[in-house]
């Protein structure tokens, strides 16, 4: 639990580069960093695509991540990442290859690691089933969250903490957005996704399919008119559940180029805004990244949820802001289509 009586620190920062605004953002926020850091470390990025530059995170925002652990206590550092695609491809073609060569650590394909850790979700329907994680993500001392800034059609913003989303088992992710989905069936896809995985062009094919087949069942309107509006709700609590077992304990948000519309994948339009978020409290930070996207942190259903079973801090009034002003760099982003429909997110368990 977060001690709420202590502000948490949350860093902003501007800069030319990626480089250059999250090195920046993690200076003002140095000492906070290096005494939370400790043991194994875990470095997460999001690899929802593995060709899409905007919508995953490049390695030049983790670049000043790893030039601060040099200076750390630490046992052991990892870059992990199970990518929605192909995590092999996604270290190719965003740089992963070289930073790791370059600072000596290991890259590890989440999607390809064992999955003894679980813990119980809910489905659209109000039912519940269990969602599978990572061991080594479990295990880590110190897990540091490095997502891309994006609006989402289910959660309205992706940031720190849907970004651990990825230490799932892959077949068990869609499970996070209220679909009822049986053990039969998601080691069939797992086995099918495993024998195409290093075939580029047949993966975005069958990933092509599998995402538009969900977003059509999501946007389905179901008995009583609840059908897009109850896998928003189990989104929103999902999310928060998952925070209770793999809470960054270190968040650095890139905005340098940063997707707003119908995100997170290519449909989102990218956004050049050239700002960095990091701090201690993960909630915090993504409160702010919301806030200066527009969005109101209170509206957002997991925020809101791990902010209330005290996992963090969402409040912007008990939040100290250090270097940037969120005020001043505040702007409107472009929400997905389902805007009106994530708002609600609390009805689902009231219809």
């Amino acid at each position: 639990m977060k001690n709420k009586n202590i502000p948490p620190r949350v860093a902003i920062a501007t800069g030319e580069t990626r480089e250059e605004t999250v090195r920046k953002a993690l200076a003002l926020v140095r000492d906070d960093i290096l005494a939370k850091v400790k043991g194994r470390v875990l470095i997460k990025p999001n690899f929802l695509s593995s060709v899409h530059h905007p919508a995953s995170t490049q390695a030049g925002a983790v670049r000043p991540v790893l030039e601060l652990l040099d200076d750390a206590d630490t046992e052991s550092v990892v870059i992990a990442e199970g990518g929605a695609r192909s995590t092999p491809q996604a270290l190719d073609n965003f740089g992963y290859r070289e930073l790791a060569e370059e600072f000596g650590v290991e890259l590890i394909d989440l999607n390809h690691v064992s999955f003894s850790r679980s813990f119980e979700i809910v489905t659209g329907k109000q039912g519940t089933q269990i969602a599978q994680y990572a061991d080594i993500a479990a295990e880590a001392d110190t897990i540091i969250s490095v997502p891309v800034a994006k609006t989402h059609d289910a959660a309205l913003v992706t940031l720190s903490v849907k970004n651990m989303m990825g230490c799932l088992r892959r077949v068990h992710r869609p499970r996070m957005h209220g679909f009822k989905i049986g053990d039969s069936i998601s080691s069939l896809a797992e086995f099918f996704w495993d024998t195409i995985e290093g075939h580029p062009f047949v993966i975005r094919s069958f990933s092509g399919v599998v995402f538009t087949v969900a977003r059509m069942k999501r946007a389905h309107v179901g008995h009583g008119g609840l059908g897009l509006l109850r896998h928003v709700g189990a989104m929103s609590e999902n999310i928060a559940r998952l925070g209770r077992v793999l809470m960054p304990d270190i968040a650095v948000i890139d905005a340098f180029e940063a997707m707003e519309g119908d995100g997170p994948g290519s449909a989102g339009t990218p956004v050049d805004i050239r700002v960095a978020v990091a701090g201690t409290d993960a909630v915090a930070c993504d409160a702010v990244m919301a806030y200066m996207m527009g969005f109101d942190p209170g509206a957002i259903g997991y925020i809101t949820l791990l902010d209330e079973r005290g996992l963090g801090v969402a409040d912007l009034n008990a939040i100290d802001i250090a270097g940037e002003s969120p005020e001043r760099l505040r702007r409107s982003f472009k929400p997905h289509i389902n805007f009106p429909i994530q708002q609600r997110w609390r009805e689902t368990w009231s219809s």
